[in-house]
């Protein structure tokens, strides 16, 4: 072209190139503001693309290292739970020993007490004063020996109490921790979600009133963002907005939107003892009563015992004079009279005994109950603070949560009236969701949580 002008110059006036110039000038303005055009619009798609995934990451990560802390409690509330029942469980041992004990020697009272009832007629009086002494004293050691397990059950119910109470309490620590984790894994995603936006880059002079100074209208927005910033919470929405000025003017509008979604952490799964609290209480009530019981009715039987070798101890003199001897009518009076008090008299001792016997039998069976019941075996699902308050918590189970944190933000920018040109720029959002499950679990307790992006936007 500018050759055909050159060789054929002398047909045209001076000053003719000026419109071509001028059009490829406009061209090249157009052009130039398209690409910038253009190019803001990539830059904000990048600058929310980047603002979600830095987001989504930096919740992911905090809720895992909440759910890596409640890994590390929970081993602790493991460790606790065990070296509880252990305990209790030696002295549920200690229990079973004095119990069978006692059995031992209330049997022994019990045979000794039939064998002095046997043989209690003359002339054997003295055989069944032996038998009714041992029975005497056999029984009340067994009394004795109850009285002690009596003072252990008592002992068992204060250890399961406490350790129910500390149990409860670590729960609480670990369910608040767990909570105050999400808070701050949601504080965190909207923090970065702002600060990876591009925010700070946009923000220019115009927060202020027209008549403070330039120093306040320079900095007004940035101010305001950062006091913003300094506000945000555990909400799952937040908007900032402002707007682009000229002086006192006002210009375009902006936003930076932002969403944080994770599960709530209020549905805790625990694992709790097989009987509930109160089950656990009636069983060692009743072992202990039947206990107190049977160590009663033993002392009872040895009264009984006692006495009847009182008057079999009168008798066995006597029984010389009955046969083989030659009897006289006073002796054997005598002996047969003394004799059949005491036939009057140990068959309540027997009866006694026997039943602290059953007694003794029946708060053994419901110990061993109490002490299975110790062990962990059901789940309950705890949705509040005090849920688990009628069970033994033995630890954390699990949470119920997808392990999953979401982040959608959006990008609002008004574009520019040039006159001759107006540039616009359209809505851009963006998301993405973390998984921050890694290889880690609360039961058994295994801190490697760790927060990897499951999926992004592809726009």
């Amino acid at each position: 072209m500018f050759t055909y002008f050159h060789d054929h110059k002398f047909k045209y006036e001076k000053g003719q190139l000026a419109p071509v110039y001028i059009i490829v000038l406009v061209i090249v303005i157009i052009m130039a503001m398209f690409t910038v055009n253009l190019s803001k619009v990539a830059m904000i798609k990048t600058d929310t693309s980047n603002a979600a995934d830095a987001g989504a990451l930096a919740a992911g990560a905090t809720m895992a290292n909440a759910f890596n802390s409640v890994a590390v409690q929970n081993s602790l509330m493991v460790t606790t739970y065990w070296s509880a029942y252990m305990s209790i469980a030696l002295s549920f041992i200690f229990a079973f020993y004095k119990l069978t004990m006692a059995y031992m020697s209330a049997s022994q009272a019990l045979i000794a007490g039939t064998s002095a009832e046997a043989t209690s007629f003359c002339p054997s009086s003295c055989a069944a004063a032996a038998a009714s002494l041992l029975a005497t004293e056999s029984s009340l050691a067994a009394s004795v020996i109850l009285g002690t397990v009596s003072i252990t059950i008592i002992a068992i119910g204060i250890a399961i109490t406490a350790a129910s109470i500390a149990q409860h309490y670590l729960y609480l620590r670990i369910r608040r921790m767990a909570i105050k984790g999400r808070s701050s894994a949601i504080k965190n995603g909207h923090g970065f979600v702002f600060s990876n936006s591009g925010i700070g880059s946009k923000l220019k002079a115009g927060s202020a009133p027209s008549d403070v100074t330039d120093t306040l209208k320079k900095n007004g927005y940035r101010d305001s963002y950062v006091d913003f910033l300094d506000g945000i919470g555990d909400n799952g929405h937040y908007n900032y907005s402002w707007k682009d000025s000229q002086k006192d003017v006002p210009g375009r509008s902006h936003s930076v939107d932002s969403n944080v979604q994770t599960n709530n952490v209020n549905d805790f799964i625990l694992k709790v003892a097989v009987l509930p609290s109160l089950a656990e209480s009636a069983l060692l009530l009743a072992s202990g009563l039947l206990v107190d019981s049977a160590s009663i009715e033993l002392a009872e039987a040895s009264g009984v015992y006692a006495f009847a070798q009182g008057e079999l101890d009168g008798a066995c003199p006597q029984s010389m004079c009955c046969p083989p001897t030659p009897p006289t009518a006073v002796c054997c009076a005598a002996c047969i009279d003394l004799s059949a008090m005491a036939l009057l008299e140990l068959p309540a001792g027997i009866a006694g005994n026997s039943a602290a016997i059953v007694s003794g039998i029946g708060a053994f069976a419901l110990l061993v109950g109490a002490l299975a019941g110790l062990l962990p075996l059901p789940t309950i699902t705890s949705s509040g603070e005090w849920d688990d308050i009628m069970f033994f918590d033995c630890w954390v189970s699990d949470i119920d949560h997808d392990h999953l944190v979401r982040v959608d933000t959006k990008q609002t920018h008004e574009g520019a009236d040039l006159g001759l040109w107006k540039t616009s720029y359209p809505d851009t959002a963006s998301y993405a969701k973390v998984d921050f499950s890694g290889r880690g679990s609360i039961d058994p307790p295994n801190p490697r949580y760790g927060s990897d992006i499951k999926e992004v936007d592809n726009n």
